[in-house]
């Protein structure tokens, strides 16, 4: 089996075993001492799951999964797994999360999904093969004007970011159509390559933790690109980036925010 049937098959699978797990009680905690960084249950046994089904299929291949102790994140054959991104929202019945699974060759994402099993919509690529939803191609929109258009937002919580965030919000208040924040880094950076949002700007990301929706993004014709308009490296040390449609409306973000 190639390695995009693989996602596909596996990421709905996992998507039945956490909605099957979503009507049962499942425990919420948190990471370290942050009292808004949430992981379930859930995410737990979706991450075992994939973890398992990967070792069983590629066992060759490297494993990096945020919620992994011992966090692999570096190898010429890398999955990358995020078994909910969005578990904020999870944990509150906020429909608006997702599962992440990539397979990455040299650092570069070659295939991988993103699924949101309460939607049932399911978002892939295939390097150079392009992006689709549900199997259907997308593309970004092609708005060129700030002024027009629908960007998204996420500040981050810590408290160096405070400032930067409201000053930020304040700015694409002026200056851009729309904005708002639906906290959920790669289902938003699928809207993205979608056409639904022309932007995604975030305050911290850990980029490989959702190198799935990247994938995804790049093929749809999208950029990801730091303060200084310079394409993004995949890590999982968080860093600022701005996801957007094209380097056009990146570089007007870049000078408001």
């Amino acid at each position: 089996m190639n390695r995009y049937d693989f996602i596909i098959e596996q990421v709905r699978a996992a998507g039945e075993l956490l909605m099957r797990l979503r009507e049962e009680k499942f425990e919420t905690l948190t990471k370290g001492n942050d009292p808004r960084d949430i992981v379930t249950s859930v995410d737990i046994a979706v991450n075992n799951f994939l973890v398992g089904k990967i070792r069983e299929v590629f066992p060759e291949d490297a494993i990096y999964s945020e919620e992994n102790e011992n966090k692999v994140t570096e190898a010429p054959a890398l999955w990358a797994i995020d078994p909910i991104d969005g578990s904020s929202n999870f944990s509150r019945g906020i429909p608006h999360f997702s599962i992440c699974i990539a397979f990455l060759q040299n650092g570069v994402p070659e295939t991988g999904a993103v699924y949101n099993p309460v939607t049932n919509e399911l978002f892939s690529f295939q390097k150079g093969g392009g992006a689709f939803l549900n199997g259907k191609p997308i593309r970004v929109s092609q708005e060129t004007e700030l002024k027009n258009a629908f960007v998204l937002l996420h500040a981050g919580r810590k408290q160096e970011l405070w400032d930067w965030g409201g000053e930020s919000y304040r700015q694409l208040l002026e200056h851009a159509k729309k904005t708002g924040n639906l906290s959920g880094s790669a289902l938003d950076t699928c809207f993205v390559a979608a056409g639904r949002v022309e932007a995604n700007i975030y305050g911290t990301l850990s980029t490989l933790d959702i190198a799935a929706a990247i994938g995804i993004l790049l093929e749809a014709g999208g950029v990801i690109v730091n303060q200084q308009g310079e394409s993004v490296t995949l890590t999982s040390t968080p860093q600022r980036v701005i996801a957007t449609n094209s380097m056009t409306i990146a570089n007007a973000l870049r000078t408001i925010i």
